[in-house]
């Protein structure tokens, strides 16, 4: 679960705890924010990157792949008023041939946020959330 408390010093600077660690949030200038931290969308694109990034390295593991680095980049595309595009990008540095690199891309697609977002979205104002 994570809470979102706003700060009483900052005028749009949101605390966000998950139980362990405190990020935060905030808004540009241009809205009225500091512009310092992650904007509320940029929150969704990086839990996308993130899961994308881990699925790549817990699946070159588990085939024994041996790699430097994985790099993603995610960019949420909003312009669209029926759909939201998220554009990705998925760079796997390391001894590695194109062949494995795709078969490694191709099962990455399958990363638990993606099927999270895949799949329809409801909202319910919950009052009995402890």
């Amino acid at each position: 679960m994570i809470i979102s408390k706003s700060s009483k010093d900052k005028k749009y600077i949101t605390d966000i705890f998950n139980g362990k660690d405190v990020i935060y949030s905030d808004v540009t200038e241009e809205k009225g924010g500091s512009g310092q931290y992650f904007r509320p969308h940029d929150f969704i694109e990086a839990g996308y990157a993130s899961c994308l990034n881990i699925t790549a390295r817990m699946i070159l593991d588990s085939l024994n792949i041996k790699y430097e680095k994985v790099t993603v980049k995610v960019e949420l595309d909003r312009k669209n008023e029926e759909k939201t595009i998220f554009k990705y990008n998925i760079d796997i540095t390391g001894d590695i041939d194109e062949k494995t690199k795709n078969m490694v891309l191709k099962k990455v697609k399958n990363c638990p946020v993606r099927k999270t977002l895949s799949k329809q979205i409801e909202f319910q104002n919950d009052n009995n959330i402890k």
